[in-house]
């Protein structure tokens, strides 16, 4: 897989395509342009095998509005960021950035219809659209979702320093510290253990 998603949330996945972000000599854009933009959102499951294709070949028709549409994933990214890591820190958000992305959910919605269910129904996006930036409703509707929700309590930011990735915390106990225990939780239990053993050794 190209992408980790490990999130537990497709905004805060998006948020997390933007490594480093607390290193600037070391940031890493991981989706610089519009193709690599519809591979996450095809891993993540934004999009379908399907959309994916016919996006894809739009793009490549149009290649400035491609240019264009990436431009807005990253405004759009860049504005939840900003609102998560808020959250976070227990502050408000600010109303500039909830206009922006009340205009993103104001497209996205526009676009939502409703489809039965065997229980009642569901709002669901058009599989069809060729709008370039329709990869983006289903993060700006991801984005309403948690932050109407109950989940907006457990959004955590991945304790090691360098990493500070989003996710949702729904262990147990509400005790998850890191994005991804195979990655940053290895590292923080490694240098712990080099710190143990050089200690040792002083002795």
């Amino acid at each position: 897989m190209k992408f980790q998603i490990i999130a537990g949330e497709l905004c805060l996945d998006f948020i997390n395509t933007l490594d480093n972000r607390p290193v600037p000599e070391r940031r890493l854009e991981l989706v610089p342009n519009y193709f690599d933009l519809l591979e996450w959102a095809l891993q993540a499951g934004g999009i379908s095998p399907a959309q994916h294709a016919a996006l894809r070949n739009e793009a490549e028709s149009h290649p400035k509005e491609a240019v264009a549409a990436r431009l807005r994933a990253v405004e759009l990214r860049e504005c939840l960021y900003r609102i998560m890591s808020a959250i976070t820190r227990k502050r408000r958000a600010e109303e500039d950035d909830l206009r922006t992305l009340n205009v993103y959910m104001g497209e996205a919605l526009a676009h939502m219809e409703l489809h039965p269910t065997r229980r009642g129904y569901r709002l669901e996006g058009p599989h069809d659209s060729m709008r370039l930036d329709s990869v983006l409703w289903p993060i700006a509707r991801s984005a309403s979702d948690l932050l109407t929700g109950d989940d907006l309590q457990n959004v955590r930011e991945c304790r090691v320093g360098t990493c500070r990735w989003l996710f949702v915390d729904r262990s147990k106990n509400h005790s998850r510290r890191w994005c991804d225990m195979k990655i940053c939780g290895n590292r923080i239990k490694a240098r712990k253990f080099y710190r143990r053993q050089a200690a040792l050794n002083v002795e």
